[in-house]
């Protein structure tokens, strides 16, 4: 399993997730906005069990954790699976974007 890591600003996370869920064949949506509506709000990406985790179920699955940065108004990113050549290309330099 490889994990790219980065982070977004917070008003780029549904974008973040959207982008993700397109590369892999996941049809996100607007259940998937309300699952995820207030999920960062308590977590701290400096503690091991602050993490939000989601699981983005296309080809390959993904898992996709999230956390705000203490003091910050960022979101730490987290994205495990079978990442390989493109697919790894698109998400680092979607974390470079966003």
């Amino acid at each position: 399993m490889q994990s790219i890591d980065g982070w977004v600003s917070e008003d780029n996370v549904v974008r973040f997730l959207e982008y993700v869920s397109r590369y892999v064949g996941y049809d996100y949506g607007e259940l998937d906005e309300v699952a995820l509506t207030g999920a960062v709000d308590h977590t701290d990406d400096e503690s091991v069990d602050g993490w939000f985790s989601y699981p983005l179920e296309g080809v390959p699955p993904l898992t996709v954790s999230l956390a705000r940065t203490v003091g910050g108004s960022v979101v730490s990113v987290r994205v495990q699976g079978q990442i390989e050549g493109a697919l790894a290309a698109r998400l680092e330099t979607l974390l470079d974007l966003l």
